[in-house]
């Protein structure tokens, strides 16, 4: 017999409103696709529950740029001039930030500094080919360990301060700690928020990808005239994966990003990334990104990754779990060992599971009884 909690699941998952947001949140759907979201539109939907929810998944400009693409004659002109309206607000508050970045990137060039942009503007433009199809609402960077403390330097001179009022001692006593991976700064005439990063991710999230490498295989590509570096689609894939686990996956942006990038990147070395991601011990939240992505948006996947993720066990349950917990809307964080166990089943190795739960500890400590900075 099913719990209350898994029939409001199952109610939630059949709605019309959630299987209209899976179809749009691609960026390129296919025939079937478009022809199940013209269906989809001649019943009575509720455009306010969908408004409400594609801006929580950040999806609402996938959401107009495929209605208004390919069937605007079925949904209600009040409704899509709301949706052209979300649309332009968030086009040029992407191209602000984009100026914003390019600044900083200009800035850092000048001293010698090299940086990769990560996710914001630079996703949009390389997977989604299209600055306006991406919602994002700060800037990322990530500059090799080595030059944070002249990167933060910099740009504190340029009128950023730390959002936590952290004093400087205390912003390069993070570099050295392992709960830490940037430090966070707002402009105070722009309010720009920027993340600076020197590692894509913690430590003790058991993704030790070897940075100097990201920069020796990282793709080039156009920014609003500019050439800037960024990551390869392989490095990209596998961060993108790890860092939707590390958040559980709880944005349908998240498979999106995800689809987006496998469905732009047909030369995607596959060999490669198998390898990579047993290497660094992130294989099963790689296979759980593709067959999210796979399930949800119907992405394309390679023959030799089906077959790995058919044989990976476990692997099924935990993806039907963060399908299932994806449009709840009363979702409330979950309880701190909810998180423990999902985080640790999908670490693959040993050393990695002892890892996390030696965090667990000392953020539980450090929580309780004040033991460690606040900013830890």
């Amino acid at each position: 017999m099913k719990t209350k909690p898994d029939t409001e699941n199952q109610e939630i998952t059949n709605r019309p409103e959630v299987e209209l947001l899976l179809c749009i949140a691609r960026t390129y759907p296919d025939t079937a696709t478009i022809e199940r979201i013209k269906t989809l539109l001649e019943q009575d939907l509720d455009w306010v529950y969908i408004i409400q929810t594609a801006t929580f998944h950040k999806v609402m400009p996938l959401l107009y740029q495929n209605l208004s693409t390919h069937c605007t004659e079925l949904v209600p002109k009040d409704v899509l001039a709301d949706l052209l309206y979300y649309f332009k607000a968030n086009a040029r508050r992407n191209l602000f930030l984009t100026n914003e970045l390019l600044k900083i990137l200009s800035l850092f060039e000048s001293h010698n500094l090299s940086i990769i942009p990560i996710k914001g503007a630079i996703l949009a433009v390389s997977v989604y080919n299209n600055l306006a199809l991406r919602q994002f609402t700060d800037i990322d960077i990530l500059v090799r360990p080595q030059d944070a403390i002249v990167a933060r330097d910099l740009l504190v001179a340029q009128g950023f301060q730390n959002t936590y009022n952290h004093t400087r001692d205390q912003e390069v006593a993070r570099l050295q700690s392992p709960f830490c991976k940037d430090n966070n700064y707002t402009h105070k005439h722009t309010g720009v928020n920027l993340d600076l990063h020197w590692q894509l991710l913690q430590k003790y999230l058991s993704f030790p990808i070897a940075h100097e490498r990201l920069w020796e295989r990282h793709r080039a590509i156009s920014l609003a005239g500019k050439t800037v570096i960024n990551l390869s689609p392989e490095d990209n894939l596998l961060f993108l994966c790890v860092h939707a686990c590390r958040d559980r996956w709880n944005k349908l942006s998240l498979i999106s990003d995800v689809a987006a990038l496998i469905r732009i990147s047909p030369e995607m070395n596959w060999d490669w990334v198998i390898e990579q991601a047993k290497l660094l011990g992130c294989w099963r939240r790689l296979l759980l990104g593709m067959l999210l992505a796979k399930n949800l948006l119907g992405t394309e996947l390679p023959k030799e990754v089906l077959q790995k993720i058919e044989a990976e066990p476990g692997l099924k349950p935990i993806t039907k779990q963060v399908e299932e917990r994806l449009f709840i809307q009363t979702y409330k964080p979950p309880a701190l060992w909810t998180r423990y166990f999902f985080d640790l089943s999908l670490r693959e190795r040993l050393q990695d599971k002892v890892q996390y739960g030696i965090y667990q500890s000392l953020l539980i400590t450090a929580r309780s009884n004040k033991l460690f900075p606040a900013w830890i």
